[in-house]
């Protein structure tokens, strides 16, 4: 009875356990797939995508295009012919119809004079205008297919640039993430070398100089830690306005890059310093067709050139014609039998205008050599620019080469350092002074690679490359 009794019991704590781990596992399944639910990941190409959908700037200049586009055909539809249907009532007071009328004073004629003037009046006409030649119009079609480009220039230009901002933005958030790990890592060094050394402080085995030593260590990895936290905050806050999210502790920025541009960075780090130059081997029109920011620029040189060139239709003569089939002005809006038709061909001569066309003249032209100047400078800056970037790549492959060895070093240097500190052979100071060589060497290598790839993605921004590296 007493193992009966037992074995029930048992079996009743074997259920109750088996029922209890089930909930368990349910409740530790649910929330594990609720928090995988909530940890979203980002990756370049994600972010990339984000920021051309949802840009103010790109969308307005996406509408700006459609603008543009139809600016083109109203200035075809203005060189069309345009026909009209006119309608006139006209109403005068009693009087001046009693004056007007003079059929009614000749009443004892054998015939009846028709009426000329009603009180109530109407007169109806089909009118049809064609300029047959204006330079205003005939330029103003120029115009507008150079402000259409204009726009598409600029549109580019914008996309571009966001491309570009968003990837250097997300290799900043990547350096800044991997600093922090780094710095990170060695504050927990500090920290237990610090408290060692208070324990041997205590111990009488460390003098005080020597144990504060340790505590400036700790502190200034605090230090440093907290401003690499500030960066790295800040460089999340920089990327989240680019695609236009919050990007918060739930976000895992996904560490690789686009596949293209990890392929150009290894192109390119085994290039030669004149393989690297002739990347930017590039004459003015070439580089103006590839950058769309010169692109536009030069749409808007070549529309104040048109602008200026416009102001010559100001002296010259205009041709229009004008038709009319209208029916004559009677008490009645309906059709009648009289029916007049006008043909006139109207041609215009300025002579003189009291010097407007003149100083719209001058000014137009200073306008067109203003904007050839401003453009001719911002070629020169972008050539130096891209100068500036080419001798910066090639500047931090020397130096990735130089740090790697450096860190390589600096790694053998702490080993060498920390086994012979453990046999008392080294002092506080030399082994602080190694753990902070060997941090810094892999911060700056680190920091190069980093600064490496965004010129990389500089360079195929500036040269109207930066969309190879997305698509």
């Amino acid at each position: 009875m007493i193992v009966s009794r037992f074995i029930f019991i048992n079996e009743m704590k074997y259920i109750f356990y088996t029922v209890l781990f089930a909930f368990t596992f349910l409740a530790c399944s649910s929330s594990f797939a609720q928090e995988k639910e909530t940890v979203k990941y980002l990756t370049m190409e994600e972010a990339v995508l984000m920021a051309l959908k949802d840009n103010n700037i790109i969308k307005s200049n996406r509408y700006g295009i459609k603008k543009a586009s139809w600016d083109v055909k109203r200035a075809w539809a203005q060189l069309f012919p345009t026909i009209s249907f006119n309608t006139t009532y006209n109403w005068i007071d009693k009087q001046t119809f009693a004056e007007r009328d003079f059929s009614r004073y000749f009443t004892d004629f054998p015939f009846k004079i028709p009426q000329t003037v009603f009180q109530e009046s109407y007169r109806s006409s089909f009118d049809l205008y064609f300029p047959l030649f204006n330079g205003v119009l005939i330029n103003g079609l120029s115009i507008a297919y150079e402000q259409e480009s204009l726009t598409e220039s600029q549109t580019r230009s914008v996309e571009h640039q966001t491309v570009y901002n968003v990837i250097a933005s997300y290799l900043s958030v990547l350096r800044n993430k991997e600093i922090y790990r780094i710095q990170n890592e060695f504050l927990e060094l500090s920290r237990l070398n610090y408290e060692k050394a208070q324990r041997l402080y205590e111990a009488n085995r460390y003098s005080q100089n020597e144990a504060l030593r340790w505590k400036i260590d700790y502190q200034q990895q605090k230090s440093t830690l907290a401003n690499s936290g500030a960066e790295l905050r800040s460089s999340m806050l920089a990327l989240g306005r680019l695609v236009n999210a919050i990007l918060d502790s739930n976000i895992l920025i996904d560490p690789n890059i686009l596949t293209n541009l990890d392929q150009e960075k290894s192109k390119i780090l085994n290039f030669t310093d004149n393989e690297t130059l002739t990347l930017i081997d590039l004459n003015d029109d070439e580089l103006i067709k590839a950058n769309a920011s010169l692109a536009a620029l030069k749409s808007g040189e070549e529309i104040s050139r048109l602008t200026h060139k416009n102001s010559y239709s100001s002296f010259m003569p205009s041709i229009n014609l004008n038709y009319s089939y209208g029916w004559r002005e009677n008490n009645t809006i309906d059709f009648d039998d009289y029916s007049p038709k006008t043909l006139m061909i109207n041609f215009s001569l300025p002579i003189f205008s009291g010097f407007q066309n003149y100083t719209a003249y001058k000014s137009s032209l200073y306008e067109y050599k203003k904007n050839q100047e401003e453009f001719k400078d911002q070629l020169l800056n972008t050539k130096i620019i891209l100068n500036n970037v080419v001798n910066n790549i090639i500047n931090i492959k020397i130096q990735i080469k130089l740090l790697k060895t450096n860190l390589e070093f600096s790694e053998n240097n702490y080993s060498i350092v920390e086994r012979r500190r453990e046999r008392g052979l080294v002092s506080n100071i030399d082994y602080i002074d190694a753990k902070l060589n060997m941090q810094n060497a892999n911060i700056d290598y680190i920091g190069n690679n980093y600064n490496f790839i965004i010129a990389i993605a500089e360079l195929y921004y500036l040269t109207g490359k930066i969309e190879s590296l997305i698509y």
